[in-house]
């Protein structure tokens, strides 16, 4: 899906072959702006979401969607929603080597309450309110593009763009099971999704044993653990649009990227290239929404924003040296650290 390929940046940027550069502006951007992360159901009623915090995940409730979402991001210094809350640097989700695989996550565990709709219906991806500024040869990115996600849609030239796929054929885990069924222990919960496992109680097999969310889908009246193997069955349109989406019906899903660290804006690819996030900046939010094909109803939206430092009081030195900056929204200081180191296989 493009969210994992182009909210990362396959189009290259001017700085591409410039390692210099593009790290001087990675450094800058850090520097200059905090991340603030806020969901919701739809663009008029976003939150601030306690990032990395496990015990206030958001709750959606409306009128297409009931359930909860999580978001971590690895490394976070941006603003909470709580302002006696110090952001939390790492959650517990990403121990145990996770970081190796995700940078970020978008977790979400509820029901799609619209009737009549399959997988084929429900959408998943970026959304961009304004034209964009696409470099030259772009369409070959798109091409390329297209052969990692078979089922992506892109609109990228268009007034309002997007590049978005269908739901159950992108993310990366994904379980389901009917509502009334209940199956985990309540006396024996781990620290991870901590308060969803308690309020949801979902089936035995749709998380693992840490907590996260684990593959638990049946294809073809068959349990299926193996996510590329569901992935690739929803390739076909047939197979979506036969597979009907029960409002009795409880989903579990996360989606999360290895190379995307939207925490200091840039993306880390296996041969050490650190490049600015183009399409990212104060203007121009990250929007992840969740959507019926046809863009008439709206079930969720994740929404990564830039804040300006300019909202910031003066740096000054702490005790340990290292420039610190303190945020008049939320009352607790966040350290300018350097990018993280490039994403590796054997890291």
């Amino acid at each position: 899906m493009l969210g994992g390929l182009f909210g990362g940046g396959l189009i290259p940027s001017q700085n591409m072959f410039d390692p210099m550069t593009s790290q001087r502006l990675v450094l800058e951007r850090n520097a200059n702006y905090v991340l603030r992360v806020r969901v919701g159901p739809d663009n008029a009623h976003l939150e601030t979401i306690d990032v990395n915090y496990e015990h206030t995940p958001v709750k959606i409730d409306s009128e297409n969607f009931t359930g909860y979402i999580s978001i971590r991001v690895f490394g976070f210094s941006g603003l909470m929603a709580d302002p006696c809350h110090p952001p939390p640097a790492n959650a517990e989700y990403f121990s145990n080597g996770f970081s190796r695989k995700a940078l970020y996550s978008i977790q979400v565990v509820g029901q799609f309450k619209g009737h009549h709709l399959t997988a084929d219906d429900i959408m998943f991806g970026n959304y961009f309110d304004r034209r964009l500024p696409l470099p030259p040869f772009s369409g070959l990115f798109e091409w390329f593009m297209r052969r990692m996600d078979r089922t992506l849609v892109l609109d990228m030239k268009s007034d309002t763009p997007s590049a978005v796929s269908p739901l159950l054929a992108t993310v990366q885990k994904l379980s389901y099971w009917d509502s009334s069924l209940h199956g985990w222990d309540t006396d024996n919960i781990p620290q991870i999704n901590n308060r969803i496992l308690r309020e949801v109680r979902p089936i035995d097999g749709a998380f693992d044993k840490d907590g996260r969310v684990a593959e638990y889908f049946p294809i073809k009246d068959t349990l299926n653990k193996d996510s590329k193997k569901r992935r690739r069955y929803f390739e076909k349109s047939s197979h979506r649009q036969k597979w009907k989406i029960k409002p009795t019906e409880t989903y579990a899903f996360d989606f999360y990227s290895p190379f995307i660290d939207v925490n200091h804006q840039c993306v880390r690819m296996p041969n050490a290239v650190v490049e600015p996030m183009p399409f990212f900046d104060s203007d121009m939010p990250l929007r992840y929404e969740c959507r019926t094909r046809d863009r008439r109803h709206t079930f969720f939206i994740v929404q990564f924003e830039l804040i300006s430092a300019s909202r910031a009081r003066p740096l000054r030195a702490a005790q340990d040296g290292r420039p610190r900056r303190q945020y008049r929204d939320s009352g607790y200081e966040r350290e300018i650290l350097d990018p993280p180191p490039p994403y590796s296989e054997e890291a």
